[in-house]
């Protein structure tokens, strides 16, 4: 009996064991399924999500196309008009002159043509309301009205026009002792922060001085260009990283971007939103504004190691003629002024250009950047040579916006870094910045989502906010072209359906 109940123990014993490795077993197969199925539903909704994040793009620089289509149709017909005058009324001739800017201002005294625009615009002349809720700035400025407008923004309160053309012109005078290329050293702090386009996007500004601190002596900061247009608070962003810029002058560096132009805010919504916001002193904003945008420095070198800046490089990029040239000319980059007239002066111009608006592409070579249809498209090999010649290790650019926030690119040593999360819709991309430590400025990368909205939807619900937005923008586009397409689809509804077939449109 004992032997027997032994033996029945041993079997039971083996059977529960084998049930137990087949329920493992069984738990193993179904989580390695649910696993690779949900693997799979991720990769489905990140191609949807590129796919739409990919028609954003490629809408964006097609209004870009079109901008500087139009802008150099509007020089042609200045020029053809330049040529013509003797027939035309001065009137005529003077209105064309007048509405289109960039041509170098009148040869008059500098000191005149301050006294004259702050005569125009000075603060002075607002006057400031005793019901004016907002924060009161003191003179000199301080980190302490830093905080105050910050605290203020976030409560979405403007700031009264009088205290913003007085950060507009103080900036200014800061702006105006700036050479052309910043030199930003980290002696002293031992590290540096690099951000990138923020277009008008305050959460993502305030997220940055969250994460990382507001800039200070031992927390530098290079904000590189593209703060205005399409946000809803380009004229809040502007004017906070001004202010950062008279509170700590050695601290912080601002780059111009592209969008740092009076003719490129008239489309992409800064014009508007400052007449929206400060109506009758909206034309004085925007004078002061415009002058401050061409003082703007062109690019930062941060310990002889790395350039930043905000579009890119060509083949004929040289910072000894980036360094000497006389960037307040300048008023728009999209305008080639009288100035290019001379051989050196298109020379320059065209330095300006590729700075502001080219791109990398993994192809070698330097070529005309058909996309944006300003710049160039610069390889690796243009990258290698600009970095060798001027004894520099990399580069950091932003003025392209990336899925995750930043990208590399020509083996490392080129860097997209864009700070503005969903940038073209809820879900569409995160932002980032960088920071450059020790000596070697180690790369230290941190990317964010800024806006509420994306805190309480799911993946799914994000994806198809960007899915019918992206398509809704596609349909605008289609629409604005039907009289140019509409023929073409014409030839290809032979039964006049109404309705073409995919297999004929490929």
């Amino acid at each position: 009996m004992g032997c027997a109940g032994s033996s029945m123990s041993k079997t039971e014993g083996k059977n529960k064991s084998q049930d137990a490795m087949s329920n493992a077993e069984k738990s193993m197969k179904a989580a390695l399924l649910i696993q690779r199925w949900y693997r799979r539903y991720l990769a489905r909704l990140e191609v949807r999500r590129r796919c739409s994040w990919t028609i954003f793009q490629s809408l964006e620089y097609a209004n870009e196309q079109d901008q500087l289509k139009l802008q150099q149709f509007f020089n042609d017909l200045l020029t053809h008009f330049s040529a013509a005058k003797h027939t035309l009324s001065p009137i005529i001739t003077t209105s064309l002159q007048q509405s289109l800017r960039g041509q170098p201002k009148q040869l008059i005294l500098a000191e005149q043509e301050d006294l004259e625009l702050y005569e125009a615009t000075k603060p002075e002349s607002v006057r400031l309301e005793e019901s004016y809720p907002g924060p009161h700035l003191k003179s000199p400025l301080s980190a302490t009205d830093v905080t105050n407008v910050v605290e203020a923004f976030k409560q979405h309160k403007l700031l009264h026009p009088r205290y913003v053309l007085t950060v507009l012109h103080e900036a200014r005078k800061v702006l105006r002792c700036k050479p052309n290329i910043n030199l930003a050293s980290t002696a002293l702090s031992h590290q540096i922060t690099v951000c990138g386009d923020l277009h008008g996007s305050l959460e993502d500004l305030l997220t940055i001085f969250y994460k990382n601190g507001l800039p200070a002596r031992h927390n530098p900061y290079v904000f590189n260009g593209d703060f205005v247009d399409r946000g809803s608070h380009s004229i809040e962003i502007l004017i906070l990283l001004l202010m950062c810029l008279i509170v700590w002058p050695d601290s912080v560096y601002l780059n111009r971007g592209n969008h740092e132009d009076f003719a490129v805010n008239i489309r992409y919504g800064f014009v508007k939103e400052i007449m929206y916001k400060y109506m009758k002193h909206a034309a004085k904003i925007a004078q002061v504004t415009e002058d401050v945008y061409s003082w703007l420095p062109l690019c930062t070198v941060i310990d002889n190691k790395v350039f930043v800046v905000h579009g890119g490089i060509s083949s004929d990029t040289d910072l000894k003629v980036i360094t000497s040239l006389d960037r307040h000319q300048y008023v728009t980059i999209l305008r080639a002024s009288s100035l290019n007239d001379t051989p050196s002066g298109a020379k320059e111009w065209k330095q300006l250009v590729d700075l502001l608006w080219s791109d990398p592409r993994h192809q070698s070579g330097c070529r005309p950047n058909t996309m944006r249809g300003g710049g160039c498209f610069f390889g690796p090999d243009t990258t290698d040579a600009f970095l060798h010649k001027h004894k520099l290790e990399r580069i950091i650019r932003s003025h392209e916006c990336k899925i995750d926030g930043y990208e590399y690119a020509h083996n490392n040593k080129v860097m997209t870094i864009f700070s503005a999360s969903n940038y073209y819709d809820i879900g569409s991309n995160r932002g980032a910045y960088v920071k450059l430590m020790g000596e070697t400025l180690e790369t230290h990368l941190v990317m964010y989502l800024s806006i509420s909205n994306t805190k309480t939807t799911t993946i799914t619900q994000r994806q198809s906010y960007l899915e019918e937005c992206a398509l809704k923008e596609l349909k605008k586009r289609i629409c604005a072209s039907q009289t140019i397409i509409g023929p073409h689809f014409q030839k290809l509804d032979v039964d006049n359906s109404g309705n073409v077939l995919l297999v004929n449109l490929t």
